[in-house]
C-alpha cells in the first residue's frame, strides 16, 4: 500500500521499523510521535511476515499528514523510520467522510485477488511440486538425509541433533540444501519416519523437502 509518488495523502505509510518490538508499545510510541502533528485517526501494523515492520497512520487532514513528514530518518527502536504517503486512505478516513462506496470497492478488490490466487495455474504449479517431493521420498534407505530448498539453514544442527545417531550436518548454502548423516540407516529412518512436514516447513521454508540422499 505504499507509494512510489509524492502526492499528499491523509494517510502515511512507514516501513523500517524494528519488528522484534510489540505491536502495542510500538502503536504506543507511534502516536506519541505523530499525535503532535495533527489529529490521529487510524494506526495500523500487523505482525504477519509480510507486513511487519512497516505501519499506517491515517490523518484527519493532509495537513497533518504532510507535517509528520518531519519525522523523516527519525531513530524509532534504533532504527530510522522511513516515510511516504500511502497509495491509499483507510476505511477509517472513508468512514469518517461517508465515503462507503470506496470501502465497499477495496473488498472487492481483495476478493477478486484472492480468487485469482486460488485459479487453476496455481493449483497446477502446487500439484506439480507435490509429485516432486513424493518422488523424493520414494528413494531407497541411506544413512544419509537430504533436505532442499531451504529458507532459513541456522536452525539445522540444533534441530536434527536430538535425533538418535545423529553424526553431523553438511550445508551446501548456494544450492539451498544439506545433507544430514546419521550413523545408520536405521537412525536415519527413523528420523525421517518421525518428522512431521509442517513442522519442517515452519522451520525450514514452506517448500521444504526431507528424503533420504541418493547413493
Amino acid at each position: 500500500m505504499a507509494s512510489d509518488s509524492n502526492q499528499p495523502l491523509e494517510t502515511i505509510y512507514i516501513n523500517n521499523l524494528n519488528d522484534r518490538v510489540s505491536l502495542t508499545k510500538l502503536k504506543s510510541e507511534l502516536e506519541s510521535l505523530f499525535t503532535s502533528y495533527g489529529k490521529i485517526l487510524q494506526i495500523t501494523a500487523h505482525r504477519n511476515l509480510k507486513m511487519k515492520g512497516q505501519a499506517f497512520i491515517t490523518f484527519e487532514s493532509k495537513v497533518s499528514s504532510t507535517k509528520a513528514m518531519d519525522l523523516q530518518n527519525h531513530i524509532l527502536f534504533n532504527k530510522p523510520m522511513h516515510i511516504t504517503y500511502a497509495k491509499g486512505n483507510s476505511d477509517a478516513y472513508y468512514e469518517l467522510h461517508n465515503e462507503v462506496d470506496k470501502i465497499e470497492q477495496r473488498k472487492s478488490e481483495k476478493e477478486r485477488q484472492n480468487l485469482k490466487r486460488k485459479s487453476t495455474p496455481a493449483g497446477g504449479k502446487q500439484k506439480k511440486k507435490k509429485v516432486k517431493s513424493e518422488d523424493w521420498k520414494s528413494l531407497p534407505p541411506n544413512k544419509l538425509l537430504l533436505i532442499q530448498r531451504l529458507d532459513d539453514d541456522e536452525q539445522l544442527t540444533s534441530y536434527f541433533e536430538q535425533f538418535e545417531g545423529f553424526s553431523n550436518v553438511r550445508l551446501v548454502k548456494v544450492r539451498k540444501l544439506a545433507f544430514i548423516e546419521f550413523d545408520n540407516v536405521e537412525s536415519s529412518t527413523k528420523c525421517l519416519k518421525s518428522i512431521k512436514t509442517e513442522e519442517l516447513q515452519e522451520k525450514f521454508g514452506s517448500e521444504v523437502i526431507l528424503s533420504f540422499a541418493k547413493k
